[in-house]
């Protein structure tokens, strides 16, 4: 283990003001303030360190180039928030390795978890809490229940939901691995998974939603099955997926997603002429992107070529953080984005850390469907669960503890 520089307490507290900060989300300034001087004091660890760079870390630090240079190049009104989160995205989790290195860390990492967990299970009690008292408006229907929500907190569903999940994935990870617990912990966690996924079910937003059960029955299978246990754990399987089931059947949107698609086409969906305009978009610069200054012109006067005026108007962006990475960087920044995510699921995967891996699944499937990463909430808890979880996929792996023990 490394010997504890003097910043270390101080980043603990910080890591745990990190994970209550989601209660407080409406004051953005402070979650900035908490974010910015966890990563100045991330940085400071490598003082005491004996070496910093691996292999693994390349993608990491070819991405972050990447958008230094074209933010440079076309330097304007973005440049300073682009630089700023890539340096969030791509290199501050990187000190993480330092952290699987002290044990005060070690000791506090499973603490700082369910304080994240917690302080997202007071969220979701106030949602439903809010979601019963609307009942006389949205009358059960999930549009304007959600609607009524994103209006009320001002928190897009995508994010929350994304909060929510990784939430769930964290607390399964927790139930399974813990084998005796007291009996009122017990009690309060499960409490806590109820509102959780009455949450997930409340704000219903289409691609977590399925990613996170699929990935919750998916852990579930891969722990047992690798303990050589799965074979005492049938019927409880089997009660998990009737359990998704039911939460599938509880969310009325499925449903209406199979009725549409009946009746239309994809090519009818404003999703549809959204990943067209982008990839259109990106063909005219595909080798090295483009002006990050004009990529919001240049769709809306796709969308509006092909008169979707409402598109335009509005400034929708690409809904896709693969084609977001395309367009600012070209195939370059697209395949190091692709690569940072394959080491991550790659390492992982080698290391059992089926918690790590179901995570960074959960955001691969998000970014099909949303820029997760253009907004702090996004790089708020990808950048959380970076600096929480890869620093043990990127270490030697007697410091990772969520390697799963075969008995």
């Amino acid at each position: 283990m490394k010997i504890e520089t003097k910043t270390i307490p101080y980043l603990i507290v910080l890591l745990y003001l990190f994970a209550l900060s989601t209660i407080i989300y409406s004051f953005e300034a402070i979650q900035s303030a908490v974010i910015i001087t966890t990563s100045i004091l991330m940085l400071l660890q490598i003082r005491s360190g004996n070496s910093f760079f691996k292999s693994e870390m390349t993608s990491f630090l070819v991405s972050f180039f990447i958008i230094c240079v074209i933010g440079l190049w076309y330097y304007g009104p973005k440049t300073i928030t682009m630089l700023a989160n890539a340096m969030l995205l791509f290199v501050i989790p990187l000190f993480s390795v330092y952290l699987y290195q002290l044990n005060r860390f070690l000791e506090n990492k499973a603490k700082i978890i369910l304080t994240y967990c917690y302080s997202i299970g007071l969220l979701c009690m106030y949602i439903v809490g809010y979601y019963i008292k609307d009942i006389p408006n949205h009358k059960f229907n999930w549009y304007f229940a959600r609607f009524n929500i994103e209006n009320h907190l001002h928190f897009h569903g995508t994010y929350l939901s994304l909060w929510i999940g990784v939430a769930i994935l964290f607390l399964i990870d927790f139930l399974i691995k813990k084998k005796e617990l007291k009996t009122y912990f017990a009690c309060s966690l499960v409490f806590l998974m109820t509102f959780l996924l009455a949450g997930l079910i409340i704000i219903n937003a289409r691609m977590i939603l399925y990613s996170t059960l699929f990935l919750s029955v998916l852990y579930y299978y891969f722990y047992y099955y690798k303990t050589k246990t799965l074979g005492n754990k049938k019927k409880s399987f089997f009660y998990l997926i009737a359990l998704v089931c039911f939460i599938l059947f509880l969310s009325q949107r499925y449903v209406e997603d199979i009725a549409f698609l009946y009746k239309n086409t994809l090519s009818n969906t404003s999703r549809y002429t959204i990943c067209y305009c982008s990839l259109q978009t990106i063909y005219d610069s595909i080798l090295l992107g483009m002006n990050p200054n004009s990529i919001q012109n240049n769709l809306n006067a796709c969308y509006e070529n092909y008169g979707f005026l409402e598109l335009s108007r509005a400034n929708i962006n690409s809904h896709n953080q693969y084609l977001d990475f395309f367009l600012k960087g070209g195939i370059l920044l697209f395949i190091s984005f692709i690569f940072t995510l394959v080491v991550k699921l790659r390492h992982s995967w080698k290391q059992e850390n089926y918690l790590y891996f179901s995570i960074t699944l959960l955001f691969t499937f998000a970014f099909v469907t949303e820029n997760i990463l253009v907004r702090q909430y996004g790089i708020f808890i990808y950048v959380f669960c970076d600096i929480i979880l890869l620093g043990g996929v990127l270490s030697d792996e007697s410091h990772n503890g969520n390697k799963i023990k075969k008995s």
